[in-house]
């Protein structure tokens, strides 16, 4: 019984910080990068190119982009289907709603936005990873290509949600999305700094409980 409790304590310890890594991704993706016609990569950018273009709801684009991919995994790749699919349904949620109560009031300042914006978006993204979920896009389609023909996860990962930014040259401009590779490459050191800093506070619970022993 108490070891049911622990697992119930840690399930929803897990949820708790999951859907608080998604809300902080969502606020810095229409905080930061949406107001200032910047995105991200992968299966984001291209919700976000739509809502520069079409003024498109952008939590509403990145479920249906997503559609075809989960679709996919469910038939193929079932596990990468489970662990993903409820943090995707949540973001797109959470973006949709959010969406014209956060923009208007956004930060204007491309600087500020790509830098700013892409290292706390990366955060999340760290956090994320640390507890092995995935927003759905481009991670988890380099995941398939990763385990279909062993290619590099990282650089699986990379080339998929870099292959938008051409496109983005014709949509959003060559400033804005010069800007957009300064945003991603904030993200990928507030991802590292996360999981590095995170590995450090696990490997010293795990040290202090050994020595208790």
């Amino acid at each position: 019984m108490k070891g049911e409790v622990i697992l119930l304590q840690t399930a929803w310890l897990r949820y708790t910080y999951l859907f608080c890594a998604i809300v902080f991704f969502a606020l810095g993706n229409l905080f930061f990068a949406v107001p200032n016609h910047i995105m991200n990569g992968g299966i984001t950018g291209l919700s976000q190119m739509a809502y520069y273009v079409f003024h498109t709801n952008i939590g509403l684009t990145l479920f249906l982009f997503n559609v075809p991919l989960f679709v996919l995994a469910f038939v193929f790749y079932r596990h990468l289907f489970y662990n993903s699919v409820i943090s995707m349904v949540v973001l797109s949620v959470t973006v949709g709603v959010l969406q014209n109560y956060v923009v208007p009031y956004g930060i204007q300042n491309i600087w500020v936005g790509s830098i700013v914006g892409g290292f706390w978006m990366g955060i999340a993204l760290g956090i994320l990873a640390r507890l092995n979920a995935s927003l759905g896009g481009g991670s988890m389609l380099g995941k398939m290509v990763h385990q279909k023909y062993g290619f590099s996860l990282s650089k699986s990962i990379f080339v998929i949600d870099a292959s938008v930014y051409p496109l983005s040259l014709f949509v959003i401009g060559g400033r804005e999305t010069l800007f957009s590779l300064i945003l991603t490459t904030a993200s990928c050191i507030g991802v590292y700094l996360v999981s590095t800093g995170m590995e450090r506070v696990f490997c010293r619970e795990k040290s202090v409980s050994l020595n208790e022993v």
